[in-house]
């Protein structure tokens, strides 16, 4: 019975390296011409923060393996947002936004792309994790890609900032309200 168990143990923990070792290593780098921008509403104006890339990681290594023809799961695939690298337009929408964000206590917004299931030629179904001022949340949204050496990534991710536990700031005794919707816009030149 013993040898049974530690035969089933070895196979067990076998399979499981295995498994382990079927992700391919990718070291890639998101270029300076790529956008990224959160806009916002409230109910006089909306308002856009614009990101700018200069304070990305120059090069990021990422895992990943291909389960089945269109199905690609991701292993350290983030992309790290420093907060300070947002820009509303004006020092007292910047401050509003940083306020809401909590950059203070959580300078980083992390984008985690944990899957991608291919629909058609040039669109998928991304998986991420997103967390904001600390709560991780997952999100499954579209996004429309051109392969090659340098591939783009377009797409629009829809959040509602109370899933984030955030509260949308009010100016003017309330006059002025966030809406609790927010959109990522990004177009990402990605080089191989």
């Amino acid at each position: 019975m013993k040898n049974v168990l530690l035969i089933v143990t070895v196979l067990f923990f076998s399979a499981f390296t295995n498994a382990q070792n079927n992700f391919q290593n990718r070291t890639i780098k998101i270029l300076l011409n790529s956008k990224l921008t959160i806009t916002g509403d409230t109910n006089i104006k909306s308002f856009d923060c614009v990101f700018d890339m200069g304070y990305l990681q120059k090069e990021n290594h990422i895992k990943f393996i291909t389960d089945d023809p269109g199905h690609i799961r991701f292993k350290n695939a983030i992309l790290s947002l420093n907060t300070k690298g947002f820009d509303c337009g004006s020092a007292p929408i910047n401050r509003d936004f940083h306020k809401l964000i909590q950059s203070d206590k959580h300078p980083q917004i992390l984008i985690e792309l944990l899957e991608v299931r291919l629909q058609k030629a040039g669109s998928a179904n991304a998986v991420v994790n997103i967390t904001i001022a600390g709560t991780r949340k997952e999100h499954t949204f579209p996004v429309e890609f051109t392969a090659g050496a340098v591939s783009n990534i377009k797409g629009i991710l829809m959040l509602d900032i109370k899933d984030f536990k955030l509260e949308p700031p009010k100016k003017l005794f309330g006059m002025i309200v966030v809406k609790d919707e927010i959109e990522i816009d990004f177009d990402l030149s990605i080089q191989k």
